[in-house]
């Protein structure tokens, strides 16, 4: 593991997978939103580029849509795109430790 930061340690793979993982288990489909996706995260990778490029390209999927709450950006899964969210969440959460 010389050269290899904890950064690199997650993949984009993986932070989807952690964000999709709260989402889908807190039910937060259509208009019930949460403002802290990111929370749970380890600390040290919580401003990286990574992670604001994972959050970037699930809205930009439109599997989360953002809206702007008190001040903040809260986010919710788009029911729209329930088969596919569930099929990544079949695919990489359920096997995420807790």
């Amino acid at each position: 593991m010389h050269g290899v930061t904890l950064i690199d340690m997650f993949s984009k793979i993986e932070i989807k997978a952690r964000i999709i993982r709260k989402l889908v288990r807190w039910q937060r489909w259509g208009g019930a939103h949460t403002e802290n996706v990111l929370k749970g995260l380890p600390k040290h990778i919580m401003g990286e580029k990574i992670v604001k490029d994972a959050l970037k390209e699930l809205v930009e999927d439109e599997w989360l849509i953002s809206a702007r709450k008190t001040g903040e950006i809260h986010y919710y899964l788009n029911s729209r795109k329930t088969d596919e969210i569930l099929q990544f969440y079949e695919k990489y959460c359920k096997s995420l430790n807790e």
